[in-house]
């Protein structure tokens, strides 16, 4: 279906990453648009309003409508009425928790019904903690792949971390996942213990706030580390493995 004038347009606005002054993140250009946007699809509603009160002080809050995606059935959300008032010309911004929408996030949901429908989408510039940590890294940025949540089961996520140990061996291609916050130090020993010690690991943690911290190491260094007491215990965090500076 070809665009056609009078519709609207599906932005899709990064947020904060962590507890941060707007101003650190987010370009003037978005924060007018926020000013004047009615519609909102989100991941959670209280959380949506609480940044948007943060983002533009003075806001009236009552005159948004915000329609959630329902993680409890597969993400989904009033896809007629979405469509419906974008047809009509109203702009409708998507928002991820954390970061980027469509970027390890259920937004991509709605950016792929807006292509469907001939809708255009605007992605605005913003935080994306995959890109932020991979460029603190100091591994390949040409060759990487992210992998979002590595697999619960034992056996299987073994198998994952050495098919990633290999790909940063054989090929060079940076591998990037994350893991619920409270398993981030069991996550660091278990790399310690199963791949090479020479193998080497970036640890991104409470990105662009004042607690941030970037290291990448040895994983023989990471497991000194670790005896030692370093602690990354529910601070919101993403790993890289890589091969470092050929």
């Amino acid at each position: 279906m070809e665009r056609g004038e009078g519709r609207g347009c599906l932005y899709l606005i990064p947020i904060e990453l962590g507890e941060v002054k707007v101003e650190r993140y987010q370009p003037q250009h978005t924060l007018e648009l926020l000013q004047r946007l009615r519609y909102y699809v989100v991941e959670n509603a209280r959380t949506a309003r609480r940044y948007l009160s943060r983002a533009v002080p003075g806001l009236d809050i009552s005159t948004l409508t915000l329609y959630e995606l329902d993680k409890h059935h597969d993400y989904a959300y009033p896809r007629e009425k979405v469509l419906e008032l974008l047809h009509g010309g109203e702009d409708i911004g998507v928002m991820s928790e954390a970061g980027c929408p469509g970027v390890a996030d259920p937004g991509h949901l709605v950016v792929a019904d807006c292509h469907r429908d001939g809708i255009q989408v605007v992605p605005l510039v913003g935080p994306s903690s995959i890109l932020l940590s991979l460029m603190a890294s100091g591994f390949n940025g040409q060759h990487f792949t992210f992998y979002g949540y590595l697999p619960h089961e034992r056996v299987v996520r073994r198998r994952q971390l050495l098919e990633c140990q290999r790909r940063v061996v054989e090929q060079g291609e940076t591998q990037i996942f994350i893991e619920a916050p409270y398993r981030n130090d069991q996550l660091i020993r278990e790399l310690c213990e199963l791949l090479s010690p020479s193998l080497q690991l970036s640890v991104a943690v409470d990105l662009t706030t004042s607690a941030e911290e970037i290291a990448t190491l040895p994983l023989s260094l990471w497991a000194k580390r670790m005896s030692k007491g370093v602690s990354y215990h529910k601070r919101p965090a993403i790993f890289l493995l890589g091969r470092g500076h050929d």
